[in-house]
C-alpha cells in the first residue's frame, strides 16, 4: 500500500530496493529506458520544466550576474581575513571567477528543482534519493563539470547536499552502475598507430623546439599573452612588434599546501535564501587554490606579475598561476585584455560568462561587435584569426550538405538560451524531425549529419532519431575543412559553427525557436538581415522547404546580391575577417598598452 510519501530523484540510478512511494523525476530527461523497464508499480513523473520559460531564464542570469559579483566581494573579505593580507576585492575577481563561474549555475539549478518539489508536493512528505559519492574540492572546470553535471553518481550526491541545506529528507543508497563521464565519440579518440599519430608527436617537438630557440630568447616583458590560436610565426611577429611574451602551455609548480580554516566562510552573511545554501556548502566545495594551495601559487605567479599588458582567452579558466600573475600586476597599474571564445558573445539576450569576464577585465576583444550591454571592459572589435583563415575558402568538392548540431549535459551547469539547457531539449529534438520529415527523400540521400563531438548522453536519441530518417553521421575532419567543400551548411543553433559558415562563404541555411532564443537588441538588425534574405528561419519545415527549393542551383541562389550583401553586413559586425588581422591586432595592443 502506498503513502503519501514522494520519492524524488535527480538521475536514472535508483536504489535496488522496493520503495514505498511513488517516484518524482527533477527532469524528465532522467526518465530513461531503465527507468521505465524498472519491477514495481509506481508512477514515473517529474515536476514540470522549469527552464524552457525565456522570461525567467533571462531573470536568474540577471540574479547570478548580481549574485555572483556581490558573493565575489564576501569571499574574497574572507580570504583576506584567512591569509593575513589585504588585496582589495578585484585581486580575487580572476582567480574567483575560474571557480564561482561554474559552480552557481548547476546549485542555483538544483535548488530550483527542489524548490519546486515542495511547493508541488510539500517538504514533510519529500525523501530525496542520494547515490554515495564521495565530494569535495576538484581542480577545475572540466573536471568539476563532469562530477555535478555528468557522472550520475555524484550528480546524485551533488543534489543531496543541497536538499541537506534545504531540510528535505535524504535517503542514502549504494550503485554499482558504471561511472559515465563525458563521452568522445569513438570515431574521435585517438589511434596511436594511426599514420596521424607520430606526425602529432613530430610537430609537438618541433613546436618546443621553436619556442625554445627562436621564441624564448627574444620575448619582452611588455605583454604576456596566451598561446591561443596563433601559429608559430605568428607568435614571432607578437614578440618582435609588441616586445611579448607567452604562457606556458604547461607551468609546472610543485603546489604546497598549508592547513586554514575553511570554517571561517561560513562567517559571511547572505541576503537571500538561496545566498545561505551557497555559503553553508562553501567549506566543502571552495577550490584548493584559493585556501590550502593559495600561498604555492602567489609565489609561483610573481615570477610573471610585471608585465604590463596581459591578454588571455582561456587561461582565466585553467591557468591558476595566470590568474594569480595578472591579479598582482593590477595592483601595480598593468591591464587585462580577455577575448571572445565562441558564438553568443554580443548576440544573445543574456550571456552569464560574458558578463562576469567583461566585469573582471580592463578591455575585452570582440569578434567585430561593440555595446553597452554589460558594465566593465572597453571593447575592442577585431578580426578573429581563425575566421580569417577560413575567409571565402568555400570551394564545393562534395555533392552534400552538412548538418551541424550541438548537446549539452542532461544537467544544468551554466544558464543558457535554447537548445543549451536540458529543458529545452525535448524542443530542439522536435525541430530536428520536422526539419529532417521535410526535406525530400532524395535530397535527404545527400545530407550528412554531424554530431555534436561530445556524448552528454543524448546520443542513442539522436540515432535512433537519425536511423528512422535514414541520415548518415559524420565525425571526422574537422568543420573547417568541410565547410569549405560541401554544397550546402545546414545549422540548427546559434553557435560559432554558423558564423565558421558565413565566413567561408559557404551556402547556409539556419534555423532556431526565435522564443527562446532572442538576440539582445544591439544584434537584432544583423539577425533580422539574415532573415529578410531567406539564410534564418525560425520554423523547421520553413527552413527545410527551402533546402528543397534550392537543391538544384545552390551555388546560384546563394550569390544573389541580397544574400551576399546580409552575409556582408553579419560578417563585418559580429564574425569580422581580415587577411591582414595581425596587423590590426598589434595596432589595437599598442594603443592600451601606451
Amino acid at each position: 500500500m502506498k503513502n503519501g510519501i514522494k520519492y524524488l530523484s535527480a538521475v536514472s540510478i535508483l536504489p535496488d530496493e522496493e520503495l514505498d512511494g511513488d517516484i518524482i523525476f527533477l527532469s524528465k530527461s532522467d526518465i530513461t529506458d531503465s527507468v521505465r523497464s524498472r519491477p514495481g508499480n509506481h508512477e514515473l513523473e517529474a515536476i514540470p520544466e522549469i527552464w524552457n520559460d525565456p522570461l525567467r531564464l533571462r531573470e536568474t542570469s540577471e540574479y547570478l550576474e548580481k549574485l555572483h559579483r556581490n558573493l565575489a566581494g564576501k569571499i574574497g573579505s574572507v580570504l583576506n581575513r584567512i591569509h593575513g593580507v589585504n588585496y582589495p576585492s578585484s585581486f580575487w575577481e580572476m582567480p574567483m571567477a575560474s571557480w564561482l563561474l561554474f559552480f552557481l549555475p548547476p546549485l542555483f539549478d538544483r535548488y530550483s528543482r527542489l524548490k519546486r518539489a515542495v511547493e508541488l508536493y510539500g517538504r514533510e512528505n519529500l525523501i530525496l534519493l542520494a547515490c554515495r559519492y564521495k565530494l569535495g574540492p576538484y581542480s577545475g572546470y572540466p573536471d568539476f563539470m563532469e562530477k555535478l553535471c555528468v557522472t550520475e553518481q555524484s550528480v546524485s550526491a551533488f543534489n543531496g547536499d543541497v536538499a541537506r541545506q534545504m531540510n528535505i529528507t535524504v535517503k542514502e543508497f549504494s550503485s554499482d552502475k558504471p561511472l559515465r563521464r563525458i563521452g568522445v565519440s569513438t570515431e574521435k579518440r585517438l589511434n596511436v598507430l594511426s599514420k596521424s599519430f607520430p606526425l602529432k608527436v613530430f610537430n609537438k617537438f618541433k613546436k618546443e623546439l621553436w619556442n625554445l630557440i627562436v621564441l624564448r630568447p627574444l620575448e619582452g616583458e611588455n605583454v604576456l599573452m596566451d598561446q591561443y590560436v596563433f601559429d608559430d610565426w605568428e607568435k614571432f611577429i607578437f614578440v618582435k612588434e609588441l616586445k611579448a611574451a607567452f604562457l606556458p602551455t604547461r607551468m609546472k609548480n610543485h603546489v604546497k599546501t598549508e592547513n586554514v580554516d575553511r570554517l571561517s566562510l561560513l562567517s559571511i552573511e547572505p541576503d537571500d535564501e538561496f545566498e545561505a545554501v551557497v555559503i553553508k556548502l562553501l567549506p566543502r566545495f571552495a577550490p584548493k587554490y584559493l585556501l590550502e594551495e593559495f600561498r604555492s601559487y602567489f609565489l609561483a605567479a610573481k615570477r610573471f606579475s610585471d608585465y604590463k599588458l596581459y591578454f588571455f582567452v582561456h587561461s582565466w579558466v585553467s591557468n591558476t598561476v595566470f590568474n594569480y600573475a595578472a591579479s598582482l600586476a593590477r595592483l601595480k597599474g598593468a591591464k587585462t585584455v580577455s577575448c571572445q571564445h565562441g558564438g553568443g558573445y554580443g548576440q544573445h539576450e543574456n550571456n552569464y560568462v560574458e558578463s562576469i569576464e567583461r566585469h573582471f577585465s580592463d578591455y575585452f576583444v570582440s569578434w567585430g561587435w561593440k555595446d553597452s550591454f554589460y558594465p566593465g571592459a572597453q571593447i575592442f572589435p577585431l578580426p578573429q584569426p581563425n575566421l580569417s583563415r577560413l575567409l571565402n575558402k568555400h570551394s564545393p568538392k562534395l555533392n552534400i550538405a552538412i548538418w551541424v548540431s550541438v548537446s549539452v549535459p542532461k544537467h544544468v551547469y551554466r544558464f543558457y538560451p535554447y537548445p543549451f539547457m536540458p529543458d529545452m531539449f525535448h524542443i530542439y529534438f522536435s525541430y530536428k524531425k520536422e526539419f529532417a520529415t521535410s526535406i525530400d527523400s532524395d535530397i535527404r540521400n545527400f545530407m550528412v549529419y554531424r554530431p555534436y563531438h561530445y556524448d552528454y548522453g543524448w546520443l542513442e536519441d539522436e540515432r535512433t532519431f537519425l536511423k528512422k530518417n535514414n541520415l548518415r553521421v559524420e565525425y571526422s575532419g574537422t568543420l573547417s575543412a568541410l565547410l569549405q567543400e560541401v554544397k550546402l551548411h545546414i545549422c540548427d543553433n546559434l553557435s560559432t559553427s554558423f558564423m565558421e559558415g558565413i565566413v567561408a562563404n559557404t551556402p547556409s541555411i539556419l534555423f532556431w525557436d526565435y522564443e527562446l532564443c532572442r538576440e539582445r537588441e544591439d544584434a537584432k538588425p544583423a539577425f533580422d538581415l539574415l532573415r529578410k534574405a531567406e539564410i534564418l528561419f525560425h520554423d523547421p519545415i520553413d527552413a527545410a522547404n527551402k533546402v528543397n527549393s534550392i537543391w538544384h542551383d545552390v551555388q546560384g541562389w546563394w550569390m544573389e546580391p541580397k544574400r551576399q550583401e546580409a552575409r556582408l553586413e553579419f560578417l563585418e559586425t559580429f564574425c569580422r575577417a581580415d587577411s591582414h588581422w595581425q596587423k590590426n591586432w598589434i595596432e589595437a595592443f599598442k594603443e592600451i598598452a601606451r
